[in-house]
């Protein structure tokens, strides 16, 4: 932003060299002037003068066309070559134009321009202003291009802004702000620190089972998926950049990213414990678990490759996060296939003199194995022998979690509502406002906020306070804008939303507003928390229904800025050609092009001066623009070149006029907007009041409204149909492919089943917490159904193979869970405590996935209760039921069946 104590001409003239200098800068693609003002050269003629000369605003706009003229006129043959001709008299300026020749009389004297004008040489005519810290101000927008670096782009903008600073001329300053790779540095940083913290967590977790060794060589697992899927990611077919939008998909993979690895790394560890530390032991332990462990990485890649599907505005959204999991997966199953057991396969055998820590390993790893043998052993065994009870209490869990959510315990919101660092007003008075009136509405609203920055100094006196910029910007003479670049996230002690509810409180109602709206959030829903549409032919009814459901809008606690679409529209003067003057030769179109000329302008050249372009208009002053006695006592010319006054030709109407017109099927349509503050209730529960009981009894009234579709409820509709798109096509994946190890029809339904129950884990995690459930938590359910499937694979495969071997049912049961107990549990650990850090992050470049991590982090915690004992119950009753169908056709069999 260019600000400062500068005149109009010089300040844009400084922003046009600094976006030219911006431009020359590596990776930036273009650079847009916000808040510039068209140059304008007006001819203004009064009243009087045209009277005196005897001229018309035809006459003067068509001899400024004549005499200011630049035409090529070809080209002369001659045996030299050809000689170019042109006209060439274009004026460029305003005193050019003030000398140029209107009428020429028959004794020889000329009338110029100026003789009959005032030429102003400036800015296109408008009341319109923009600030920046109180200061006139003009602002660039610096986009980078497709190919550019944000992060070195800004540094190279902040390093010339710097450099610039010693250049500019007294009383100009320069600044930068809302600069947007702060958050993507700060994404970076955070990825670093918590896959730093989440890799420590998770190598202390396995080192306390698996030999330390061990452990080091399945943790890095990690970086090797993330350096495969960043080599990938700009390739081609995936065509997706390290932006803020795919930093997301590693924060989310982050907790699973080992899981193949630690299957694989447990059942060669088993195996080289059972057997002895060989390079077969090892090729065995890691073989015994292939199929699960490569099916169990498909079916989460197949999660999630679906929502690569889903169009509209989460496509953006979706798809990088969706490329970088499963590539991230593809890689992982390369290192637990090919990298680990070669790593492993090197790991000395343990001594038989181990240290401490060895020691301390040996007797928890000995522990955890008691624990599967003495106490969860006999567990399963009282499930299973109990098997309706254990269901009853698994459908228990999910009817107290859907209670906790009826309820409102756990509250659902489409999108979480994250507050940020830049706080916007929007202002619009009713039309016909004047300017005055509009500016002290501007002037209220500052006073406003510093009093709110004012309190939160003495409140917090050790603090820098809440405003770093504000940039003010108004449009047209009944609205305006403003944006708060806030002081960081970290340095405050309240966040966005507590500053836009003290601002709104101390600005209060303002009387005429249209739309008045105090808003601060990365709500990324697609349009205001509540949008409701109504539409009918009746337009007196549909004013009557829209302010009545505002009223009831206003009434819910919680609900703020409530705007109607309706309204009334400014003063309009409506004027018709009288019968009396079309006997002068005068018609409509006569009067309508002459009050045109007169008040708005006639266009009567359009040139290139530079790099701007510069529109000539002839027009009345402004003093004869500005009242209505001026529109009294202008004279319309008649085709003859008479003049008779306004009054004798023109019949005028005064009424309103309709700044806009929405129509929805032919039906004129009002758009009733509102937010929602969260901490009080949610756009989803005021929804569902107002169409169950509010909406219909207004409608009722007013048997002519109807409501139409539209606004965000639509998109949100749309988008959810689409996530259920591509479950349901998920779903479907995941069968096919646990069709294929398992070589059953039913299997994969049985695990499948199981799936639902897994949310259990994601809402209470949210109750403790204490966030919302919204659509971000639901993309942490599909990568936790990938881990569900995964350890329910493990578990089922290991109990087919017991079967094979003849192990009689419960007793194969009870061995497959005993047996995979540690890889199961450690998988659930490591995934959990992988996700610790991001789960406590206080930063705002966490609150977005915060939601993420926790139906993930907590649901793999309840997904090992799934697989250690519903898995285990639900196989043998589906076995037990098929063996009574058998039965009871007679073909019972005692041979193992799946």
């Amino acid at each position: 932003t260019v600000y400062g104590n500068l005149d109009d001409r010089s300040r844009k003239a400084m922003a046009q060299q600094v976006r030219d200098e911006l431009l020359r800068l590596p990776g930036i693609r273009k650079v847009n002037l916000v808040g510039d003002r068209a140059f304008e050269i007006a001819v203004e003629v009064s009243e009087a003068n045209l009277r005196k000369f005897g001229l018309t605003f035809d006459e003067v706009a068509q001899a400024v066309r004549r005499a200011s003229v630049n035409l090529p006129g070809g080209s002369v043959k001659t045996e030299g070559g050809d000689i170019l001709l042109r006209t060439q008299g274009q004026a460029y300026t305003g005193s050019e134009f003030a000398d140029l020749v209107l009428r020429t009389n028959a004794d020889g004297t000329r009338i110029r321009v100026a003789d009959v004008a005032s030429i102003q040489d400036g800015f296109a005519e408008t009341q319109d202003y923009a600030l920046f810290d109180g200061e006139p101000s003009l602002s660039m927008n610096v986009i980078a291009a497709d190919d550019g670096n944000d992060l070195d782009i800004s540094a190279a903008v902040n390093a010339y802004v710097e450099r610039k600073q010693g250049e500019l001329p007294e009383g100009a300053k320069i600044a930068v702000w809302g600069d947007s790779s702060y958050y993507l540095q700060g994404r970076f940083d955070m990825m670093y620190e918590d896959m730093g913290a989440g890799a420590l967590l998770v190598i202390v977790c396995l080192a306390m089972f698996l030999r330390l060794r061990l452990a080091f060589w399945v943790t890095l697992c990690v970086p090797v998926a993330f350096l495969g899927a960043l080599w990938l990611l700009p390739m081609g077919p995936f065509g997706t950049s390290l932006n803020m939008l795919s930093l997301f998909g590693f924060l989310l993979i982050l907790g699973i990213v080992v899981d193949d690895a630690i299957v694989t790394g447990e059942s060669v560890y088993t195996e080289t414990k059972e057997h002895g530390h060989t390079i077969d032991n090892v090729i065995r332990g890691a073989q015994k678990i292939a199929v699960p462990v490569t099916f169990g990485v498909l079916t989460t890649v197949a999660a999630f490759v679906p929502l690569m599907m889903i169009e509209g505005d989460f496509q953006t959204f979706l798809t990088p996060i969706a490329w970088v999991v499963v590539l991230c997966l593809v890689f992982s199953l390369i290192d637990s296939r090919l990298i680990l057991p070669a790593h492993l396969s090197k790991i000395p055998p343990p001594s038989p003199n181990p240290g401490r820590f060895a020691r301390m390993q040996m007797r928890m790893s000995d522990g955890l194995e008691n624990f599967a043998a003495n106490r969860y052993q006999p567990l399963l065994k009282k499930a299973l022998a109990n098997r309706g009870t254990t269901l009853a209490i698994f459908f228990a869990c999910v009817i107290l979690v859907a209670g906790l959510m009826g309820g409102g315990l756990v509250k659902v919101v489409f999108f979480p509502d994250v507050p940020s660092d830049f706080v916007q007003a929007n202002l619009r008075l009713a039309d016909g406002t004047s300017p005055a009136v509009r500016d002290q509405v501007i002037e209220r609203m500052q006073k406003a906020l510093a009093d709110v920055d004012d309190e939160y100094r003495a409140e917090y006196p050790g603090d820098d306070g809440l405003i770093r910029y504000v940039l003010q910007f108004t449009n047209g003479n009944t609205g305006a804008t403003t944006v708060i670049e806030l002081t960081k996230n970290e340095n405050r002690q309240i966040d966005a939303n507590e500053i836009t509810r003290r601002w709104r409180e101390k600005v209060g109602e303002i009387p005429g507003a249209r739309e008045f709206r105090i808003f601060a959030s990365t709500n990324a829903r697609g349009g205001r928390a509540i949008d409701i549409r109504l539409a009918s032919s009746n337009y007196m009814e549909l004013e009557a229904a829209s302010q009545e459901l505002s009223g009831k809008l206003r009434e819910f606690a919680g609900v703020f800025d409530v705007i109607s679409g309706y309204d009334s529209g400014s003063e309009e003067v409506k004027l018709n050609i009288r019968p009396e003057a079309q006997a002068l030769g005068l018609s409509q179109s006569d009067l309508g092009r002459q009050v045109r000329q007169a008040f708005y302008g006639e266009e009567a050249q359009r040139l290139q001066r530079g790099k701007d372009e510069v529109r000539v208009m002839v027009r009345y002053p402004l003093n004869e623009r500005n009242s209505m006695s001026n529109l009294e006592q202008m004279r319309i010319r008649t085709p003859e070149g008479g003049q008779v006054p306004f009054h004798t030709v023109a019949d005028v109407d005064v009424g309103s006029s309709f700044s806009r017109i929405n129509r929805i099927d032919r039906m004129r349509s009002v758009q009733i907007t509102a937010d929602v503050d969260v901490a009080f209730t949610t756009p989803e529960e005021v929804s569902a009041a107002v169409h169950s009981t509010i909406l219909p009894e207004i409608l009722a009234r007013h048997p002519g409204v109807t409501e139409s579709a539209g606004g965000a409820a639509v998109e949100q509709a749309n988008a959810m149909t689409e996530m259920l798109t591509a479950l349901t096509i998920s779903m479907l994946l995941i069968y096919v492919l646990l069709a294929i190890p398992l070589k059953s029809y039913t299997q994969p339904l049985l695990i499948m089943s199981v799936i639902p129950f897994g949310i259990v884990g994601a809402v209470l995690g949210h109750w403790i917490i204490g966030i919302h459930f919204s659509m971000m938590s639901l993309f942490g359910i599909i990568a936790l159904a990938g881990v569900v499937v995964n350890d329910s694979l493990v578990l089922t495969d290991y109990i087919n193979q017991q079967r094979e071997e003849g192990v009689p049912m419960e007793e194969a049961v009870v061995n497959g869970g005993v047996r995979r107990f540690r890889a199961i549990l450690l998988v659930a650990m490591t995934t959990f405590v992988g996700l610790v850090p991001i789960v406590m992050e206080k930063s705002l470049q966490a609150q977005l996935i915060i939601p993420m991590a926790v139906s993930l982090g907590f649901g793999s915690l309840f997904a090992t209760v799934i697989t250690l004992f519903l898995i285990p119950v639900i196989y043998v009753m589906a076995w037990r039921a098929k063996q009574r169908v058998r039965r009871r056709f007679g073909r019972a069999e005692a041979a193992p069946a799946h």
